[in-house]
């Protein structure tokens, strides 16, 4: 969740010059606020707003970007030719982000963990009134988020035709690649009036809609396993109103926390992938462990548990401490064109001054 709130703070600088710090502590307090007072039902109706809101924002510069480029076929043919589109990468070195088979094997775990074991996902199956209602939902969730990533993927592709002869990041133009979706944007729509702001609500949506199922979610586990669980607590339904809405409030003071450490980890997607693969997989395992060899005490799970993510810990510090020693495999990115871009005006709150270079 801290990386879903520090994500946000990123596009808000890049479009307003606002200190990225208070973007995060306004977020996160703001979300921390109704997901306190609101609970799962208020959760669930924002979550419907906040979605129609990102494709709202997504659409407009994909589509923009798309018909400057030439078209679908066009902007394909130059990710193509820049080595962006790989569909028979087979390779099994393990230096290989992205094969064929860490898509498959990777990602049906990740899908599986998710879809299985997530407790935001299974706080929502048991709000449903029954288990056919249940699997209605997984089945159409199921399909919406295929037709999801592949319009973020659309988009992606998008960015890269877009700056496929002069790279933001490397020409300097941007201080993190995770700020080229809100300069793409910023460009491409600088002269309609109210996207750019409808942009900001898609990114502020995405991460609003994340974190507060996060923090509910959470403050259920806390309540059900540990404070009634471990500590052995009884309260009444009011009292466990109240209860609930104390460590919301302290969960998402710790996430505002947590995302200062973030801004180290660089990437926002990776990190977000890598620091779900350290929590996904030990809990993946202790789920199976209990659904194939039910009489594991559970002292022992908690061992295994702990054990697993101990290993998974290790090998996510080591990456991060070791990533700038490796040789870098990294596509090339070009910078021969930037002319093209007035970037004597860059200054991050006047985004909208960048166009021609000749205007």
């Amino acid at each position: 969740m801290a990386i879903v709130l520090y994500a946000p703070a990123l596009a808000l600088s890049q479009n307003t010059g606002l200190n990225i710090w208070l973007s995060v502590i306004s977020i996160g307090v703001i979300c921390t606020f109704y997901s306190s007072i609101g609970g799962i039902k208020a959760i669930i109706w924002t979550d419907v707003l906040q979605f129609t809101f990102i494709l709202v924002g997504l659409l407009p510069a994909t589509i923009q970007g798309l018909m400057q480029l030439g078209g679908l076929k066009q902007t394909f043919l130059i990710a193509s030719r820049g080595g962006r589109i790989e569909f028979d990468n087979v390779s099994f070195d393990p230096r290989t982000r992205h094969t064929v088979w860490t898509l498959i094997i990777g990602c049906s775990f990740n899908i599986l963990a998710e879809y299985s074991f997530n407790q935001a996902l299974v706080q929502r199956y048991l709000c449903v009134r029954s288990v056919r209602a249940a699997r209605q939902v997984i089945l159409i969730n199921g399909i919406g988020i295929i037709i999801f990533i592949l319009l973020l993927s659309l988009t992606g592709l998008v960015i890269y035709a877009f700056y496929a002869n002069c790279d933001p990041y490397t020409a300097g133009l941007v201080s993190s690649s995770d700020q080229l979706f809100p300069y793409f944007v910023m460009e491409v729509l600088s002269n309609t009036i109210g996207l750019r702001g409808i942009f900001l609500a898609c990114i502020f949506s995405a991460s609003l809609s994340t974190i507060s199922s996060g923090l509910n979610s959470l403050a259920a586990v806390f309540i059900e396993d540990v404070y009634q669980g471990l500590m052995r607590r009884r309260l009444n339904d009011e009292q466990l109103g109240r209860v609930s809405k104390i460590y919301s409030a302290i969960l998402g003071a710790v996430v505002i926390l947590l995302s200062f450490a973030v801004s180290y980890l660089g990437s926002v997607l990776n990190a977000a992938l890598s620091l779900g693969g350290v929590l996904a997989g030990p809990i993946m395992g202790v789920f199976f462990l209990g659904f194939f060899f039910p009489r594991v005490q559970r002292r022992s799970a908690l061992v295994g548990l702990l054990i697993g993510l101990a290993l998974q810990i290790w090998i996510f510090l080591g990456a991060q401490m070791t990533k700038n020693r490796g040789q870098s495999r990294q596509l090339p990115l070009l910078v021969t064109n930037c002319s093209r871009l007035n970037i004597t005006t860059l200054p991050l709150a006047n985004m909208t001054t960048i166009g021609n270079a000749n205007e």
